[in-house]
């Protein structure tokens, strides 16, 4: 095995998320490489093999070309759920959807007549993260785009049906930008439960610029309140320009965030793109400490 580095997989794979496949690992990310979800294989989270498109055909009532942030969740019935950003049929903002398969690495299939989440009149919805709490409910994770449409953002969730497929009573509205390093929007939330505590990860600012960062908040709920850290805990250092749009997985009793970043001296360049990194977290009880970016990997 060659030696570990950052970023782990080279080429443009914003958004990514990594789950434990058997003995190997699965890694998806938004749309690119003509796909609309697309995924890589690896036996040790170091050498990657590309995938095939976990998700061959949108729903019906949206159009390929803009499906971000997919998140994939095991459902307790055995089957897993694809969890995705998707355009909207009239306007065409951004709206979430919700597909389903039999295996992690898909395909998956998407034959909903509307969207899961579509709140037009706020931009539309995107970055939807699922979470299952030790009880056994479903939550749902999101953000509207109000940056879309020049409004604040906010990051919401709501209980899942039993089944994944639709979205269940009252929307909690959590937070929106509202600290100085978040810019105009906070988005991308991702929630792992840690010795009783509801840890949320958050992205903030523009992807496009080196001030894009991850931020932390903490609640005794999964339906909040959150409270913030008031500064983010992973951000550009010299190797690494704009990380962000994290995940969370456990290796062997570690925490892992995956997330992209940009080559410094290439932030927004779309030929360039946006890699996959790893970093090491540890957590404290309401406390986080995550590893800054550093192209000299300790092997996952």
């Amino acid at each position: 095995m060659p030696e570990p580095t950052n970023p782990v997989y080279p080429l443009d794979f914003p958004d990514p998320q990594v789950l434990p496949d058997g003995d190997g690992y699965l890694a998806i990310a938004t749309n690119g490489n003509g796909m609309n979800v697309q995924t890589i294989h690896s036996d040790n989270l170091i050498e990657w093999r590309q995938g095939v498109d976990a998700l061959p055909s949108v729903a019906p009532w949206s159009s390929s070309g803009k499906v971000w942030a997919p998140e994939i969740i095991e459902w307790p019935d055995g089957g897993y759920r694809l969890y995705y950003t998707t355009k909207a049929p009239d306007p065409a903002w951004q709206c979430v959807s919700v597909a389903t398969s039999d295996t992690l690495a898909g395909p998956y299939v998407d034959d909903s007549g509307e969207p899961l989440i579509c709140e037009i009149e706020e931009g539309g919805s995107i970055d939807a993260s699922p979470f299952i709490d030790d009880d056994g409910t479903a939550y749902l994770y999101w953000k509207n785009d109000g940056n879309a449409i020049g409004v604040d953002t906010h990051l919401k969730v709501a209980r899942l049906s039993p089944d994944g497929m639709a979205v269940e009573g009252e929307v909690t509205q959590l937070f929106k930008q509202d600290l100085h390093w978040e810019g105009h929007l906070v988005e991308g939330p991702a929630v792992v439960k840690v010795d009783g505590v509801y840890h949320m990860f958050y992205s903030a600012n523009d992807y496009g610029s080196d001030r894009y960062a991850v931020g932390h908040a903490v609640a005794d709920s999964a339906l909040g309140p959150f409270v913030k850290d008031p500064e983010p805990v992973l951000s550009t250092n010299e190797v690494a320009a704009g990380p962000g749009h994290c995940q969370l997985f456990l290796k062997g009793g570690q925490w892992w965030m995956v997330y992209h970043a940009w080559k410094p001296g290439y932030v927004g360049d779309s030929l360039e793109g946006r890699k996959m990194w790893l970093s090491r977290v540890a957590f404290d009880g309401a406390a986080v400490t995550v590893d800054p970016p550093a192209t000299e990997l300790e092997a996952p």
